[in-house]
């Protein structure tokens, strides 16, 4: 199930992932029907995936992720972790400002 949601982000359009999102939700709950709780936590999934259902078509509209966000979150997670022991925000954001950056510093 989980690939076959992932599959839906290589359609061409927007009308037919949203498709391949109702045909997807009406398999998730015929599984919750068959099989129970064993599928509780992939219809959470499907439920949240239709409340956000907007946001997701800004994938086909505008092309658009949040893939550099999570880089750059992840490089600053980093960078905190390294950090620890520094005594202010201020010294935190230096060294952001130097690994983020990709500062040239002379030799």
């Amino acid at each position: 199930m989980r690939l076959a949601f992932q599959d839906a982000y290589r359609l061409d359009s927007a009308g037919a992932a949203r498709r391949r999102r109702l045909a997807w939700g009406r398999w998730v709950r015929r599984g919750r029907q068959k099989l129970g709780a064993l599928f509780g936590e992939m219809e959470k999934f499907a439920e949240s995936v239709e409340r956000h259902w907007g946001g997701i078509l800004a994938h086909w509209k505008h092309g658009l992720t949040n893939a550099f966000l999570e880089g750059l979150n992840s490089v600053f997670s980093a960078v905190k972790r390294r950090a620890r022991g520094f005594r202010s925000f201020e010294y935190l954001r230096t060294m952001l400002y130097l690994v983020a950056g990709k500062l040239r510093l002379p030799a």
